[in-house]
């Protein structure tokens, strides 16, 4: 009975160290996971912190690039608008000058002004190099407005490649959930930890107590070996058959300990991995803002386009304005060259009633101083012979002549034809009045 005591003694001497050796063990693995969940519980609203201190800096840079994409889009509806005005001026430029083409002037004119062409129309009066020059100018300075809107453009899509590669690397770097169940998650664990913690101390409290047992009974065995057999050691064999499963149930509760320590050292490392990437980031976007960064690049751009926009708008008025007065002006010249030929045929009628009136009284005069003279000449015969001369010399002189004479003598008026009359009165009744 002793030497079967001694064995079983020996038996759980051996359980019970190893289960104190699982238990150390054990014991630390749980320190290794309190001092890791411990770092979970720090970091991770240092993780949440950064990821919405990242998420309000990439709106803000979402805002300005917005704000970049609704500048360009106002200066390409600028570009359209004064792209419409343009070709608009320019249609109507093209119209008149069609007109003038088609206004070919009186031969009678061109006769007058020594002009030997076979064909001249009012176009060839005209400046239209000045006109092309004008249309050429507005067209640069679109062409300038267009490469400012490009350069808008790009900053824009610039901007928004960036946001999306910081918007990138959040992504990576968030390679788990920061909600609340991830910040349960240490907590969680290190409970599992603890129940099978509390388990093993159990079984090893039962190890201990079996151990005791043992060496109460085997000296009392040695103590008094007349009695000994007597001893009854049913439950001493019942716990030491046992034992394999006790330390298998020990394994268990250590392998799950491990296991979760496993986990919440790899989630700690995964905590850590997270916050360098997200540091990597803030970093990343805190270039942004430094000097001579893209912030000042893209405030220094918006100052410098916003200036060059309203000198290019001023010009482009200025060329439109003078576009616009060209156009005016050379409709009202249509317009005036007809009033020309309609003048020139009142004053030919003014001047024909004028020599017909002049012949008129020229006539009349001529006949009022023959009739005079033959008066005179009548007196003589009958009175004057009877008179001596020194007596009255003046009544023999003759009578004063009128004549009418011209002040100036003007140019001669072209002699326009019937079908260039005809079509000048037909052409002012159709047009509007001239400006004032």
């Amino acid at each position: 009975m002793e030497q079967q005591l001694i064995e079983l003694l020996l038996v759980a001497k051996k359980a019970l160290s190893t289960g104190q050796a699982m238990g150390e063990q054990a014991n630390m693995l749980s320190q290794q996971s309190e001092h890791h969940a411990d770092i979970i519980e720090r970091t991770l609203p240092k993780l949440v912190f950064v990821r919405n201190h990242l998420l309000v800096q990439l709106t803000t840079l979402d805002r300005i690039r917005e704000f970049l994409a609704t500048k360009a889009g106002d200066i390409r509806t600028i570009i359209k608008e004064r792209e419409a005005t343009l070709a608009k001026v320019s249609f109507e430029l093209q119209s008149i000058f069609g007109l003038l083409r088609s206004s070919v002037i009186d031969p009678g004119i061109l006769r007058l002004n020594h002009n030997t062409q076979p064909v001249v129309t009012l176009f060839d009066y005209i400046q239209d190099q000045a006109v092309l020059e004008l249309q050429q100018n507005a067209d640069d300075e679109l062409g300038q407005v267009e490469m400012l809107c490009s350069s808008v453009e790009a900053l824009s899509k610039q901007l928004a490649n960036h946001i999306s590669d910081l918007a990138a690397m959040q992504d990576n770097a968030l390679s788990i959930s920061l909600d609340q169940s991830t910040a349960n998650f240490a907590h969680a664990k290190t409970q599992v930890q603890e129940m099978e913690m509390t388990t093993m101390a159990e079984i090893l409290t039962g190890l201990t107590n079996h151990y005791d047992q043992l060496g109460e009974a085997t000296r009392f065995c040695q103590a008094n070996p007349e009695t000994c057999d007597e001893l009854d050691i049913t439950v001493l064999l019942d716990d030491h058959d046992h034992l394999p499963d006790i330390l298998d149930n020990l394994r268990d509760s250590l392998d799950i300990v491990d296991a979760v320590s496993e986990e919440i050292r790899v989630r700690m490392q995964i905590y850590t991995t997270v916050q360098e990437e997200l540091l990597k980031v803030l970093d990343q976007l805190e270039q942004f803002s430094v000097p001579s960064g893209l912030a000042d690049h893209i405030s220094d751009k918006v100052i410098q386009v916003e200036a060059k926009m309203k000198e290019h708008e001023a010009n482009l008025d200025h060329h439109f304005e003078q576009l616009v007065s060209l156009t005016e002006w050379y409709r009202q010249f249509t317009y005036s060259y007809h009033h020309l030929i309609v003048e020139v045929e009142r004053r030919r009628k003014v001047a024909d009633d004028q020599e017909a009136l002049r012949v008129k009284l020229m006539d009349t005069l001529e006949s009022d101083y023959q009739d005079e003279v033959h008066e005179r000449q009548k007196w003589v015969a009958e009175h004057g012979h009877y008179l001596p001369q020194d007596l009255c010399a003046f009544i023999f002189d003759p009578p004063s002549k009128l004549t009418i004479v011209k002040e100036q003598d003007i140019q001669p008026l072209p002699q326009l034809s019937d079908d260039t009359i005809q079509k000048a009165l037909d052409n002012v009744k159709q047009q509007r009045p001239p400006l004032h």
